[in-house]
């Protein structure tokens, strides 16, 4: 039952952040304004039946096409125009050239367009008038001035309600020519909605981006976690994907066009390069670390290409880049499936990890697949609320295994504590012991002189038998000081570790160590063990509770018996033991204190029974006495079975 709570303390939040998610997804959508696509036929765009009243419309980019010509309204009046391209004809085989639409529309109507400037230097005409201008475009590259933006360009359909659109478009800073980017048509007032609409979407997932990166860096820094950095990477760079926040609302409107293309151009190849340094520092231990330093090397190495090699070349890198990490992406993803399947355990921040990049992977498979139907994709693709999704699950995750590792280490200092004390009560009876030694010792010593003299001057008495018993008597007594001396240290161990333990061994060993230790009163030791399932603990730990509990009952003991038992307990997660004697039992005045600290009824040291019951309660289980009086007392203690740790 606690695992089920556990479990699901941890997916109601994980569902929470899917859901959330999907409702802001929901929500910013509703903010942009449905749009259906028109249709350009041999360059002519009929919208004379067409309702603009509620719904913007997607011009296709299949305009007539000029390449390597810049011809502006009057050179098609004059008819000096060269003919069109045919559609085999691609744009990206030139670094310059001339589109064109005719618009036949409702006569006396306003219009708007917009959409981003065709790469990277754009003119626009309308009607023969020249109503923007983005850089200077040229038909050579030492004329040519780069730049660009998102267009917003005003159209009137006169008397005749023609409205013919000019493109001319110059592009030599990479060597995919220019292409008319998704434009789209409608009123004033429409497009003015769905403007706002987009900006909305722009500003607040890539706005929350950069937030949640500050975040993320602020914790790497406090924890020293390479996991937040990554993650504050993976913010930085989705939200610096989108052109229309990067480039509309981010940068200065004086920037360097070329600094920008390059900037972007990294940000898109470190797209990769943050899901896998996430990966790896999520699974550190699944995979080895030099891979990741050669892969790092080749990103650098790309970094620094993209920063000194002409513009032209760049895609290229970017492109070679993506290739270099599919094989770093297969190895992480073969050391994870190995990690899994050689632990063998699948916790609860494991599945927020994955389910994190599952998320991941399904919105930016499902933005591949609008690439080639969804314009919006271009500038508000889906990737950037799956990556939200994904850096909260993984933070979760973090956050879990950093809740683990902290109730780790406090129970590790708590046995730690545990131990020291031990220690410090075993040094405590060696010095006890060690005067104690020195009695018999002496007794032995002093009648084996005497003896020895006895027997040079052959003159034995009748006192010499009784040297002789003495000093076997307290050769018995030193005897058992020594045993007892073994049986203490036989428990004290360096390190503490719980491993699986075998009841009916750990029996067998204390009914060795306690036979010896209980023959002074004359007592007997029997153990009863059932069929016991194994139980996770420390060995010596609960050999140690054995001992104290047996020499306690020794004490209080004799010509009696004392019995140990040991079966599943009513709780199934745990295996109760028992220790009985036929002693004079414990004085109820005594009996609520018998687990304090430094109390004591018979003047012992009183470290006994709290030992037992932390070493107890560091194996998850309880120490009671079951019952006590003339008759004896019995001890009873709990500790969990394995597999229910």
């Amino acid at each position: 039952m606690p695992n089920r709570k556990r479990i699901w303390f941890w997916v109601l939040p994980l569902l929470a952040i899917v859901l959330c998610a999907l409702l802001l997804q929901m929500f910013l959508a509703r903010k942009q304004v449905s749009f259906r696509e028109l249709q350009v036929r041999d360059g002519v765009l009929d919208i004379t039946g067409v309702d603009f009243s509620r719904e913007v419309y997607n011009l296709p980019n299949n305009w007539d096409f000029y390449p390597g010509q810049l011809y502006d309204s009057q050179d098609f009046r004059q008819g000096t125009v060269e003919e069109k391209a045919g559609g085999e004809v691609s744009a990206s085989d030139y670094a310059y050239g001339t589109y064109r639409l005719v618009i036949r529309a409702k006569p006396n109507t306003y219009y708007t367009i917009c959409g981003f400037s065709v790469d990277y230097a754009t003119r626009v005409f309308a009607n023969g008038s020249e109503i923007a201008a983005f850089g200077k475009v040229a038909d050579r590259a030492e004329d040519f001035v780069p730049n660009g933006g998102y267009m917003t360009l005003p159209l009137y359909a006169g008397d005749d309600g023609i409205i013919e659109v000019i493109y001319q478009y110059s592009n030599y800073v990479h060597r995919d020519g220019g292409f008319i980017q998704p434009t789209y048509i409608s009123t004033p007032q429409n497009m003015e909605a769905y403007k706002a609409g987009n900006d909305l979407v722009s500003l607040s997932v890539s706005g929350g981006l950069l937030l949640m990166m500050l975040y993320f860096l602020l914790s790497a820094a406090v924890r020293r976690k390479t996991d937040f950095l990554c993650l504050a990477l993976c913010c930085l760079v989705m939200a610096l994907r989108d052109q229309n926040f990067y480039s509309i609302h981010l940068l200065p409107p004086d920037y360097s066009w070329y600094v920008n293309y390059r900037v972007f151009i990294l940000v898109v190849m470190m797209l990769p390069v943050s899901g896998l340094l996430l990966m790896k520092s999520m699974y550190a231990a699944a995979t080895k670390s030099w891979p990741l330093y050669l892969y790092l090397s080749v990103v650098g190495l790309a970094v620094a290409l993209v920063c000194v090699l002409p513009t032209q070349n760049v895609v290229l890198v970017s492109v070679s880049l993506y290739v270099a990490s599919i094989p770093y992406l297969l190895y992480l993803l073969w050391g994870i499936v190995r990690y899994y399947w050689k632990r063998r355990k699948f916790d609860v921040s494991d599945g927020l990890t994955l389910g994190g990049l599952l998320m991941m992977l399904v919105a930016l498979l499902y933005e591949a697949l609008l690439t080639g139907s969804s314009a919006a994709v271009a500038h508000y693709g889906t990737a950037a609320f799956g990556t939200i999704g994904m850096v909260l699950l993984t933070a979760l995750a973090i956050s879990l295994r950093l809740v683990d590792r902290e109730v780790a280490f406090a129970e590790s200092r708590s046995r730690g504590e545990m131990l020291e004390r031990m220690n410090r009560m075993n040094m405590d009876f060696l010095h006890k012991v060690a005067h104690e030694l020195r009695t018999p010792l002496t007794v032995i010593s002093g009648y084996a002189q005497l003896t020895g003299m006895q027997l040079a001057a052959h003159s034995i008495n009748d006192e010499t038998p009784g040297n002789l018993k003495t000093i076997q008597q307290e050769a018995q007594r030193l005897a058992d000081m020594v045993t007892r001396l073994m049986e203490y240290s036989y428990g004290r161990s360096s390190e503490l570790t719980f491993t699986r333990i075998q009841v009916r061994e750990l029996l067998e060993n204390v009914e060795a160590i306690a036979a010896p230790v209980c023959l002074k009163n004359r007592n007997t030791v029997s153990v009863d063990c059932q069929e016991c399932p194994d139980i996770h603990g420390n060995f010596e730990m609960l050999l140690q509770v054995f001992v104290n509990l047996i020499v306690n009952a020794n004490r209080h003991t004799g010509d009696g018996r004392i019995t140990i038992t040991a079966f599943p307990a009513v709780d199934e997660r745990y295996v109760e033991f028992r220790l009985a004697d036929t002693g004079s039992g414990i004085e109820p005045e005594k009996l609520p204190h018998i687990f304090e600290q430094g109390y004591s009824g018979d003047g012992s040291s009183g470290l006994g029974l709290v030992i037992c019951r932390e070493a107890v309660e560091s194996h998850g289980g309880t120490i009671w006495v079951e019952k006590t009086g003339q008759e004896g007392t019995v001890f009873a203690f709990t500790v969990l079975k394995e597999g229910d740790n």
